[in-house]
């Protein structure tokens, strides 16, 4: 929405904002070391990155090559299904891994239970195949007004340098106190403050 500046947009909030330098982005797929020049907040973030393309993207993988392969077991299997989507919950959640920590098991099987009716585990999948686009790195200068939330328990936290390399018109930059991936459903009323209070001067100005 940001690169195609929908008429009458104002500002957008991103909680996991694509901000990786080209230059980074590079380094990472290359799997080399972490350059030398990076801040201390920066070299976090590398490290972030680095262990998740080693460690954790299987799934995205499949996902991005043979959707239709794990599609038959997510539309086939509620064990398939609950499996396949638990192992990220745990992962993603900031829990520590243990993700009953912060969600109710309800919850949890509620979020599953969604794919498994609607039997939509399929077609879900196949954003990846069809976009094929990383999710983390730049896009370009994005010159649209743009507030960025980082949670402590995101895949990676991005540091505010590299969000105002790619952001020109970056209005709010906030570290919250609790929260992964998953921060709307994890902690919504720590998701909602930091929407509004990104939102705050615009309402204000209007």
């Amino acid at each position: 929405m940001a690169l195609q500046k929908v008429p009458g947009l104002l500002a957008v909030h991103l909680n996991m904002p694509a901000v990786v330098p080209a230059d980074i982005a590079r380094t990472l797929a290359a799997g080399d070391p972490a350059p030398t020049t990076l801040t201390p907040k920066e070299r976090g973030a590398f490290d972030q990155l680095a262990a998740f393309y080693r460690d954790n993207a299987g799934y995205a993988i499949e996902m991005n090559t043979r959707p239709q392969t794990i599609g038959y077991s997510l539309v086939d299997s509620p064990v398939g299904m609950a499996a396949w989507m638990y192992e990220k919950i745990a992962q993603w959640t900031y829990s520590g891994g243990q993700p009953e920590r912060v969600l109710t098991r309800d919850e949890i099987l509620d979020d599953i239970s969604l794919y498994w009716l609607t039997a939509t585990g399929a077609s879900a999948a196949r954003i990846y195949w069809e976009d094929h686009s990383n999710n983390f790195n730049a896009r370009g200068i994005i010159d649209l007004p743009v507030a960025v939330s980082v949670f402590p328990g995101e895949i990676f936290r991005a540091p505010k340098s590299w969000a105002e390399r790619c952001y020109r018109n970056l209005f709010y930059f906030h570290e919250a106190s609790d929260g992964g991936h998953f921060a709307a459903w994890e902690k919504p009323r720590i998701f909602a403050d930091e929407v509004r209070a990104a939102f705050r001067p615009l309402r204000s100005a209007a």
